[in-house]
């Protein structure tokens, strides 16, 4: 772990809010407590943001010097936002230097936002852009895939106007499912084409033998690990592709991450076996009455029998008994997904100058380039 310096910034105050500066691994690590109170309460999605997600992905991925923050209190001592960011390394002689959320980059993380007590988001959004301007060495700031529906989105965006700081925005796609109270009236909701496809592979699947399998002990999740890491990227090298887990980051954040989601009883890691071998899983896990699809893999060899369908559809019928109304895709969208029943879940990239001069110039320049292409389209 990184320790943090000597020289901490002491705390600064304005707008109510003390800020109390934090970095590497064990200053983030320090701020669990306070972390966890504020995402309980605060209205984020709970999976991206929430603590072990953050600490397990920039374990795996990040640089913990790169990681920065600082967490505001009121004058009581009580949290009322987490700042949480990364510098991003210098990507070019005359580029920008970017400050992300500390758990973004990398394509794993959906629905991030910043994490601040409800009421107090104009206050905690105007801290932050005090604080991430008097931060050395940062020129630009990027919040990606906001959820459209988040309060901070919103305090931003007219500190932003008021401040007359240049920004670009991006749709950031990403849908889910609602999900009703029996599988027969899931069904019955999809188109007659998609409904035959899903019930003709679960029967296929049963006659086959295949059997829907929870990973819950502890002692095997590892083993079960490797299975999806292997069939991921037997699908994407049939496809030409690398797959995620080509490299060793993706696979040690699992090894991080279904620990913590077993252990609070949140891990929804699904096995389609079929004579003692995994023909198709599922990695998510399920919160708050929603499943979060966020990876899978099946044996491109039994592909005929469908059983990357089958196993949603297996999955599904599940899920919807034991309570959950949600079936949460995540990040993209397209007929792999809406054919299952995805509405749109609106989200944003938002990315932003600092007032400093260089940052201004190149976002105005942009800007202007953007506009003179568009009038020659």
């Amino acid at each position: 772990m990184t320790a943090l310096p000597d020289s901490t910034p002491p705390a600064h105050e304005s707008a109510g809010l003390r800020a109390e500066a934090w970095e590497g691994l064990e200053g983030l690590h320090a701020q669990r407590e306070a972390w966890n109170e504020l995402v309980r309460c605060a209205e984020v999605d709970p999976l991206g943001n929430d603590f072990d997600w953050v600490f397990a992905h920039i374990s795996a991925f990040g640089d913990p010097r790169e990681v920065f923050g600082w967490t505001l209190t009121d004058d009581g001592g009580r949290p009322i936002a987490i700042l949480n960011f990364r510098c991003e390394p210098r990507r070019g002689l005359f580029a920008l230097t970017r400050a992300l959320i500390t758990q973004d980059g990398t394509f794993d993380s959906e629905y991030l936002d910043v994490i601040v007590r409800p009421g107090f988001e104009l206050a905690s959004m105007e801290r932050m852009l005090e604080l991430l301007s008097s931060k050395r060495g940062v020129d630009c700031v990027v919040l990606t895939g906001v959820p459209d529906s988040s309060p901070s989105l919103a305090a931003l965006r007219r500190l932003l106007e008021e401040r007359k700081l240049p920004r670009r925005e991006r749709v950031f796609p990403a849908c889910a499912a609602p999900l009703p109270e029996t599988f027969e009236d899931f069904l019955k909701a999809r188109k007659k084409r998609i409904r035959s496809k899903i019930r003709s592979a679960m029967r296929r699947a049963e006659e086959a033998g295949a059997e829907l399998i929870w990973s819950t002990e502890p002692e095997t999740l590892a083993q079960e690990l490797e299975s999806l890491f292997e069939l991921h990227q037997q699908r994407w090298l049939a496809a030409g592709k690398p797959g995620s887990f080509a490299g060793p980051e993706r696979r040690e954040f699992y090894k991080r991450l279904a620990p913590d989601l077993l252990g609070k009883g949140q891990l929804a890691f699904a096995r389609l076996e079929r004579e003692g071998q995994t023909v198709a899983c599922q990695f998510g896990a399920t919160i708050d009455g929603t499943y979060y699809q966020i990876q899978e893999g099946f044996d491109p060899e039994q592909a005929d029998l469908r059983v990357g369908t089958a196993l949603r559809g297996l999955m599904i019928a599940e899920l919807i008994q034991q309570g959950v109304r949600s079936y949460d895709f995540m990040a993209g969208i397209g007929r792999h997904k809406t054919d299952w029943g995805a509405d749109p879940r609106p989200c944003t990239t938002v990315a932003f100058a600092l007032p400093r001069l260089r940052a201004r110039l190149a976002y105005r320049l942009r800007e202007y380039l953007d506009q003179r292409n568009a009038s020659r389209d």
